[in-house]
């Protein structure tokens, strides 16, 4: 920590305390809001720790600083045990007036927030108070395990025999990492079904609600389009495939993602019927995650219809999405250990060869995508009227962690947090997050035309203009049912391909490169995601603007 300062454990010493933290807080050049608070609150810490304190005797230790942008007030103190409410306690006084309460309670809520951690350990007391969170030290810290991943990966291949460094990835990497994916993939469901169960329960306009839905629905398909002319012109810009690689291709190698192509059956019909769901428990045993969307819709509005006469349904819609929301912030902590760890397990499995052999397939998608990502800010900017580095600066978390997982459903709880602290409202975003998650898939749509192309060349087809159409239309398809298998695009590519003349099999020159792709794609897709709800939540003046760039 930064400066400190020892008082003695009496009610005399709060002012001074008071003053050191206010002095101290000035050189951090705070808003003189965010000042405010930190004083009202660290007063009432302070009067705790002395209230409760074993002897007058015992001192107070603060200490002022934090890294990487982040500020925090520590105090430590000798004393009897306390928690975060017993200090809201301090701040209410008793009211006979309801609506009284509920108004004092709201703003202790915004003063303490979850800025607030204490801990007690062998008699003493510790009080973590945040101050400020840094938006860019969660990406440094995803940033240097990125990048320690990926070098410890390497020299571990390189440097060490093959079965030790693959005895470490297995008994060590690939745990830590299943573990974190699947307790993604357990709170990814419930999240989502409460979040828009509850948001439609609070929704007083169900005619507002269908429009929203509406305009959210058109601008998805909008920027798929978008997407496979960005992909298009990239591949223009950067044609790239070489015929010598014909030879290349192993039907062997391409095996398993062919059968799971063959047991998926892509169409915009079985999509539609899909997503009402014979039962109700096999939507969430199999992630569905259409058809958990459309029961949370339907719980949603009947609650919303039933509210007058049974609130409690209502409430207990909000407090369940509470439960998920805490637990989703936990995890979400996790994100640079589980960021070293699949990088590091990922350059251990990965053949080296493979990367040299259509190594240019990968970054002229990437191309495509950052290309992508550029257009959807300026649609921020001149849709919305929105600074789109401001944007950057609060959702990039959200992008890392579709950067690293290479899955969008596994990206959504970490979307769905950066959305709510750009102030979106939950309106807005508990829809169409998840929907977007499921259909709109804007990276993918300029792998799918870029992938085609390339191989196109490679087995010297002729691209025609009725190529092209047909391609167009194929990929919206795929786009919006692609299949939720591991690697759901590579047997998007592997349906795609055989419609212009390419044998399926050519998929296993690029298979060793996906991992890599997928990851850009990814990011692309919940980037489109989060832009597409921010404009609409702006036009529909759901959005906390002051939130925003606060």
């Amino acid at each position: 920590m930064g400066k400190k300062i020892v008082l003695n454990c009496s009610t005399s010493s709060i002012p001074e305390g008071v003053d050191f933290i206010q002095n101290t807080l000035k050189e951090y050049k705070l808003s003189s809001k965010e000042a405010a608070k930190t004083v009202l609150s660290a007063e009432e810490v302070l009067a705790k720790l002395v209230s409760n304190a074993t002897d007058a005797s015992e001192q107070i230790k603060i200490e002022i600083g934090g890294i990487f942008g982040n500020i925090e007030i520590k105090f430590t103190a000798k004393g009897k045990v306390f928690s975060a409410s017993d200090i809201e306690k301090q701040f209410i006084f008793d009211q006979e007036d309801d609506e009284a309460n509920d108004a004092l309670q709201n703003l202790v809520n915004k003063i303490l927030g979850d800025n607030l951690r204490i801990s007690n350990s062998k008699g003493l007391n510790t009080v973590v108070l945040t101050v400020k969170q840094s938006h860019f030290a969660g990406l440094i810290y995803t940033l240097i395990a990125l990048v320690l991943g990926i070098a410890t990966g390497l020299i571990m291949q390189t440097a060490l025999p093959a079965e030790v460094s693959k005895g470490i990835s297995t008994n060590l990497f690939i745990p830590v990492y299943t573990i974190f994916m699947n307790a993604l993939k357990l709170i990814v469901a419930p999240l989502v079904f409460f979040s828009i169960a509850a948001s439609i329960a609070d929704f007083g306009d169900i005619k507002a609600l269908g429009r929203i839905a509406v305009k959210i629905v058109v601008m998805y398909v909008i920027t798929s389009l978008i997407a496979i002319c960005v992909g298009l012109f990239s591949y223009q810009l950067f044609p790239i495939g070489n015929p010598s690689l014909a030879d290349a291709v192993s039907a062997e190698a391409a095996a398993d993602t062919l059968a799971k192509g063959e047991s998926v059956n892509i169409s915009i019909k079985d999509t539609l019927v899909g997503i009402v769901p014979s039962d109700i428990v096999t939507p969430f045993q199999k992630s569905e995650m259409l058809q958990i969307i459309f029961i949370a819709l339907i719980l949603g509005l009947s609650a919303a219809v039933l509210s007058k006469h049974f609130p409690v349904v209502r409430d207990m819609l909000s407090a369940f999405y509470a439960v998920f929301s805490k637990i989703t912030t936990v995890l979400v902590g996790f994100i640079p250990l589980i960021v070293f760890c699949s990088m590091a397990k990922m350059m251990i499995a990965m053949d080296l060869k493979d990367l040299a052999s259509v190594i240019l397939w990968v970054p002229v998608i990437y191309f495509g995508d950052i290309l992508m990502i550029i257009i959807y800010l300026l649609l921020l900017l001149f849709l919305a009227g929105l600074n789109p580095i401001i944007f950057l600066s609060k959702y990039y978390p959200a992008m890392a962690a579709a950067f690293t997982f290479a899955s969008s459903n596994a990206a959504l709880p970490t979307s769905i947090k950066q959305c709510d602290e750009m102030g979106v409202s939950p309106k807005v975003y508990s829809f169409s997050l998840p929907l977007g998650a499921t259909i709109n898939m804007d990276g993918s749509c300029i792998a799918l035309i870029i992938s085609a192309l390339f191989f196109a060349k490679i087995f010297n087809i002729e691209v025609t203009g009725g190529v092209l159409l047909s391609l167009f239309i194929s990929i919206m398809v795929l786009s919006l049912g692609s299949p939720g298998v591991p690697g759901g695009n590579l047997v998007c590519i592997a349906l795609l391909v055989p419609q212009i003349g390419i044998p399926a099999e050519a998929i296993s020159l690029i298979m060793g490169l996906y991992p890599i792709m997928g990851m850009m794609q990814t990011c692309a897709n919940v980037t489109g995601d989060a832009v597409v709800t921010t404009i609409v939540a702006k036009h529909e003046k759901l959005m906390d603007l002051e939130k925003y760039r606060s």
